[in-house]
C-alpha cells in the first residue's frame, strides 16, 4: 500500500486505546480493523469517532470463512460487506479497496467549532439528567446534536470502560454545539454546559439548592456501576420539579428505581423506545415500573427533552 501511494502515512496500534488515541490525533482517512477490536463492548467508541472524523473503515477477518465471535459487541448492527476482507486476501485487495473507499464522496460537515459561536436563546426553565449504557455512545450523539448552543445544564452518566471517559468527552464536545465538559466535584451548573461522569472512579449527584452544584462521591457501586444513574437521579428527587430526566439504551437496570422517584416527585421522565434502542434493558424497565411518562424514538428524544424543559 505504501508503494502504491508515495508519501502514504501508516499508524499501527496494538490496543484499542492506542488506535481511538492515534485516530483522534491524526484523523485518517482510513483505518483497517482487525475482527477482535470490534467485538470488544468500547469499540462503538471508534465507531463513533470515525463517524465524526468521516473515517472510511473495514473489519478484517482471520480467514475468509470465519463469522463474527458471538458474546462480542450488539453494536455492530452493519451491513454486508463490512467483513468482506480476510488476513489471506492478497495486497492487491487491501490496496483495491482502499482506493475505492477513500475516492468516495466525503460527507459536508459543519465544523463545531464555527457552530458553537452562534449562540441563539431559549427560554429553557429546568435542568436535564440522562443515564446511559450499551450503545449509549452513539444515542447520546443524535440527542446532543439536537441541543441548541444554549442548551439547558445538562447532567450525564455513561457505563464505558475506565480509559475511554476522556476521550467521549472530547467526542461529544467535537460534534456537539454545547459545550461539553467531565464532571468534577463543585461545579456549578451553566447554561449551555453538557457534563459527562463517563469511566470515573466517583458517582455524580446535584446539590439540592440553587445555585446547583456538582457533587462527586466515592462510594461503593449503585445499581451494579460507578458512576450509577440511579445515583445521579436520586440527587436530584428534593428539586424533581425542575428537572427532565432520560433514560436511553443500555443493559440492566440502572436508573430507572430513581427515574420513579424522580417522577413521583414531579419531574417529567422518558424512555427511549424498543425499535430504536440497541439494548433495551434500562428502558423497558423504567418503562415497565411506570418510571417513565413516555417512551420516544431517539430521532425525536432530543426535541421531546427539549421541549419539556420550556413548561
Amino acid at each position: 500500500m505504501v508503494a502504491a501511494y508515495p508519501g502514504l502515512q501508516v499508524l499501527l496500534a496494538n490496543n484499542l486505546m492506542m488506535a481511538y488515541n492515534q485516530a483522534e490525533a491524526g484523523q485518517p482517512s482510513f483505518a483497517f480493523v482487525e475482527d477482535g477490536f470490534t467485538q470488544l463492548p468500547e469499540f462503538e467508541m471508534m465507531l463513533a469517532l470515525f463517524s465524526a472524523l468521516d473515517v472510511r473503515w473495514v473489519s478484517v477477518m482471520d480467514n475468509p470463512n470465519s463469522t463474527p465471535a458471538r458474546g462480542g459487541s450488539p453494536l455492530l448492527n452493519v451491513g454486508a460487506g463490512i467483513f468482506e476482507l480476510s488476513k489471506s486476501d492478497s495486497p492487491r485487495q487491501f490496496v483495491q479497496y482502499f482506493d475505492m473507499m477513500i475516492k468516495a464522496p466525503r460527507k459536508n460537515a459543519t465544523p463545531m467549532a464555527a457552530a458553537k459561536t452562534s449562540a441563539g436563546r431559549e427560554d429553557f426553565k429546568k435542568i436535564i439528567l440522562i443515564g446511559s449504557s450499551t450503545g449509549g455512545v452513539e444515542a447520546l450523539r443524535n440527542v446532543l446534536v439536537g441541543f441548541p448552543v444554549q442548551c439547558p445544564p445538562t447532567l450525564i452518566v455513561q457505563h464505558t470502560g475506565r480509559s475511554f471517559g476522556t476521550g467521549l468527552v472530547s467526542l461529544l464536545d467535537r460534534i456537539c454545539p454545547a459545550k461539553v465538559v467531565s464532571a468534577d466535584d463543585d461545579l456549578t451548573l451553566q447554561t449551555g454546559h453538557v457534563y459527562i461522569a463517563a469511566g470515573q472512579p466517583r458517582h455524580m449527584g446535584v446539590t439540592p439548592r440553587k445555585p446547583y452544584r456538582i457533587r462527586m462521591k466515592e462510594g461503593p457501586n449503585v445499581s451494579g456501576h460507578t458512576p450509577s444513574v440511579d445515583a445521579l437521579f436520586a440527587s436530584a428527587v428534593p428539586f424533581a420539579k425542575d428537572v427532565v430526566a432520560a433514560i436511553l439504551t443500555g443493559m440492566g437496570q440502572d436508573g430507572a428505581k430513581s427515574l420513579l422517584e424522580l417522577r413521583k416527585a414531579g419531574a417529567t421522565t422518558f424512555a427511549q423506545d424498543e425499535k430504536t434502542a440497541v439494548v433495551y434493558g434500562m428502558p423497558r424497565v423504567a418503562w415497565e415500573i411506570g418510571a417513565a411518562q413516555k417512551q420516544v424514538p431517539l430521532a425525536r428524544m432530543a426535541g421531546a427533552i427539549l421541549q419539556a424543559c420550556k413548561t
